[in-house]
């Protein structure tokens, strides 16, 4: 018999849901602050939950992402999988992968849910330099394969949280990561 990681429960799932909590806040107040490498297409993160009931254990959290997809074209475009790496404080947390077939209406919009696995250890490491320094860099970077061509879109940006008034961190505590 194999022995199995316990899934993440009582205090521990609570931080998972104020970490997931503030990923999305960091990603949705930075709308902005974008980069593009193509221009007809875009791939922005809008929800992100730990309500999945996925694997995981100390060491991974398995989170569900919502994302939108952004079609500034007159055709649809029918996209048949895609990669999405999201990055906090130039710290890679996980990658989210779809192999669904959807399609983006011409000018339109729809939405696409993905399971990402993160590292607990990462994201903890991520959000305590978030905490010491009260700003959050992000950064999303996706490829989504269609079925003539791929797009690459990246969206990145910096939150001041001063503005949030958030606790001090104690002294005599360890610099920002």
């Amino acid at each position: 018999m194999t022995p199995t990681t316990p899934s993440p429960k009582g205090p521990f799932r609570a931080w998972l849901a104020v970490a997931a909590a503030s990923i999305v806040a960091i990603a949705a107040l930075a709308g902005c602050s974008t980069t593009r490498d193509t221009e007809d297409f875009d791939v922005t993160l809008v929800n992100l939950s730990s309500d999945n009931g996925g694997g995981g254990g100390i060491g991974e959290a398995e989170l569900a992402f919502t994302i939108r997809l952004q079609n500034a074209t007159p055709q649809a475009i029918v996209l048949v999988g895609g990669a999405h790496k999201i990055y906090l404080n130039g710290i890679y947390l996980g990658q989210g992968l779809s192999n669904e077939r959807v399609e983006v209406p011409r000018l339109g919009t729809t939405t696409a849910n993905l399971s990402v696995h993160l590292s607990t250890f990462k994201l903890a490491r991520a959000l305590y330099g978030v905490y010491r320094s009260q700003k959050a860099d992000y950064r999303i970077v996706s490829t989504v394969y269609g079925e003539h061509r791929a797009f690459r879109t990246r969206k990145e940006g910096t939150i001041d949280l001063h503005g949030l008034n958030l606790p001090p961190p104690p002294p005599g505590s360890p610099p920002a990561l």
